[in-house]
This record gives C-alpha cells, structure tokens and sequence, in this order.
C-alpha cells in the first residue's frame, strides 16, 4: 500500500513539471518561422536522419544583416559570424570537428536552383575519431544539392506556408 500511495504522490508532483515540458516545447515551435525555408530545413531534416543540426544564414530582404533564418536549433535572427560570411563571400565551405569532438559540422554556400549563392547552410553530423570526414562533406553536399533543387530564388525562402 506504501509503494502505490509513493507511485501517486510522485505522479501527482511530476504533472505540473510535464505540463510545463510540453507548454515550453509548443513555444519554441511557434517561434520556429512560418517560411518556406523553415518547412525546407524541416522536411530535409526528416528525410535525412543524418543530419542532427542544420541552420540557413540569408540576408532577409531589405535588410542589410545576414541572420538566421531557419534552423532546427532556435536561434532565428541572429547574426552571422565571420566564419559564415567567409562561406557566403568566397564560396568555399567552411569543415570542422567541434570543440567537444562529438559534431562534425560544414557550412557550405547555400544555392539556388540556378546556382546562384543566396546565403550560407550550416549542416552537421554526429562525430566519432576515425569517420571519415570527407565522406561527411561529401554528404553535406548532397543534402545542399537536392535543397537546391527547391529553391528557385532567394525570396521564395521568406515566402509564408501553413506548415
């Protein structure tokens, strides 16, 4: 009788904390952008299991700051760095293992279906000692490479979708 009155009292207390869970993960799907490159990184994200992170740095219009403007991770609005707009000025992608060693992350010019550089992509992999990098960029490009293919200009990105 202890232990069920212990299981009751313990899924008593923890309801509120879940309800709170559940309360913050619908806010930041909400604050995720109602914009075409938000359902693109989306829907690649789905179809690329590989893939654990994945961000695009554009230049909205009319504005003059390169910023994020879809990502699984949050961060919409912020600034590029130096190291994303060195991607984006000489077309050369940008490869590193991260601090921890546990990523592999490429940030690759971001092009659209004519091969016009809109922007920078940031896309990233899980990382263990001995993968194989290139192999990694090499499957970076190919994520790029079919986004391309769906993007027939650099304002389609900041078009509205219900999705």
């Amino acid at each position: 009788m202890k232990s069920a009155r212990t299981v009751l009292c313990a899924s008593l207390l923890a309801t509120p904390f879940m309800l709170l869970a559940q309360e913050q993960a619908a806010k930041s799907d909400s604050q995720q952008p109602n914009i075409y490159a938000q359902k693109l990184v989306n829907d690649t994200l789905a179809k690329h299991k590989d893939v654990v992170i994945m961000a695009f740095h554009v230049t909205p219009p009319n504005q003059s700051d390169n910023v994020i403007i879809a990502s699984n991770i949050g961060r919409i609005g912020k600034k590029a760095d130096e190291d994303d707009m060195r991607v984006i000025d000489t077309g050369k992608s940008n490869l590193e293992v991260n601090k921890t060693g546990n990523h592999f992350e490429d940030e690759l010019p971001l092009l659209d279906q004519a091969g016009n550089r809109i922007g920078a992509v940031g896309i990233v992999f899980d990382y263990k000692p001995g993968v194989d990098k290139g192999k990694l960029a090499k499957q970076a490009e190919k994520v790029r490479d079919e986004m391309a293919k769906q993007i027939p200009s650099k304002e389609k990105l900041f078009e509205e979708t219900k999705d």
